[in-house]
């Protein structure tokens, strides 16, 4: 689901007030040119709103790029006697220490160059070095940096190379193609690939306008009031997405928050935004009145499943539950209906990745 792994960190109205018998009141009033008004939300105006939609150009590049990658999957791995260079392999026995105690070694390791497993800093590095050759060296790792699980410390490396491989690509030619792929000619794969690409660049470009839309919709609405149970509901998906955040990187909740120097008003800031966008979904839900049939249903499961790379079914319901896809299929519905009630205007962008 799009939505299971990412907080949207949405600018919403900062609800304050204190409560009677389970809810909470904001202290904003109804809207004067409301589109709908429910004891919780006064919704602001959801139709005609204006928004620019990237359109990104396929280059030949990308689409090259995207060959690559998947011949990837048949590359084979050679010894080389040089220095290591981006794409090379780069085999050591290493070991990590913070403030002079060892938190981490391992033997026969490899790292890519280019893949940033240990930072950009890293693959700097172990650029340019040569098999035998032992590397002592630090890296201050920004406290903002959220993709190292050291975000704010410095980390001491021992690096002892032990070898250093180069990937060598197989010649997709037709025989190739047609022999290990699903594919008849090396020019359908291509085909297929630069359909892919556009197709990546088409999803990027409707969820970028259409998060765009929401907001405009949540920015302009009053959050009137809410219960108990929907906070508690925002918090607990809050924690949660962090918390699926943390386990890629093995650690806790609380650890999480301090890598990413995150407050309690951070906190409460994330659970705001995350009872606001709910609210405003579901009252535009409830006064255009959608819903889902049995067949919608079965071809959002359809849908969700592909586009997270599920097999099975089964796995993929115990992942997500019948809730969860529900929720997003409504919301769905919701973020298409304020695409078709837009005035989108196309704009030229360059595609960059996430």
């Amino acid at each position: 689901m799009k939505k299971k792994f990412t907080i949207l960190l949405l600018t919403a109205c900062l609800l304050t007030a204190c409560g009677n018998k389970g809810v909470i009141t904001t202290g904003e009033k109804p809207l004067s040119n409301a589109a709908y008004d429910t004891d919780y939300v006064s919704l602001a105006p959801y139709t005609g709103l204006k928004a620019e939609k990237q359109i990104y150009k396929v280059t030949d590049e990308a689409v090259n790029n995207a060959m690559k990658e998947r011949l990837r999957e048949f590359a084979e791995y050679k010894s080389v006697n040089r220095k290591s260079k981006t794409g090379d392999s780069v085999y050591a026995d290493y070991s990590i220490s913070i403030d002079g105690s060892e938190v981490e070694k391992e033997s026969d390791y490899y790292f890519t160059i280019g893949e940033e497993e240990f930072g950009t800093a890293f693959d700097k590095k172990i650029t340019g070095v040569s098999t035998g050759e032992k590397l002592d060296f630090s890296i201050d790792y920004e406290p903002d940096d959220a993709s190292s699980q050291w975000a704010g410390q410095t980390v001491d490396f021992h690096i002892e190379v032990t070898d250093i491989q180069e990937e060598l690509l197989p010649d997709a030619d037709d025989a190739f193609v047609k022999e290990n792929m699903e594919y008849d000619s090396y020019q359908a794969f291509k085909d297929a690939t630069r359909q892919s690409v556009a197709d990546r660049y088409e999803m990027k470009s409707t969820e970028t306008l259409q998060e765009d839309l929401l907001k405009q919709v949540i920015d302009s609405s009053h959050i009137l009031q809410y219960t108990n149970d929907q906070y508690e509901s925002a918090k607990t998906e809050v924690e949660n997405a962090y918390r699926s955040y943390a386990e890629l990187f093995g650690t806790d909740l609380d650890s999480i928050y301090e890598q990413l120097d995150m407050t309690d008003e951070d906190i409460e800031s994330d659970i705001q935004a995350t009872l606001a966008r709910t609210l405003i979904v579901n009252t535009i839900i409830e006064k255009e009145q959608f819903s889902l049939s049995d067949a919608d249903y079965e071809a959002g499961i359809a849908y969700y499943m592909k586009k997270n790379d599920y097999e099975s079914k089964d796995d993929f319901m115990k992942d997500y539950g019948e809730e969860e896809i529900r929720k997003q299929l409504l919301e769905d519905q919701v973020l298409n209906y304020l695409i078709a009630k837009a005035e989108i205007t196309e704009v030229s962008a360059a595609y960059t990745e996430d």
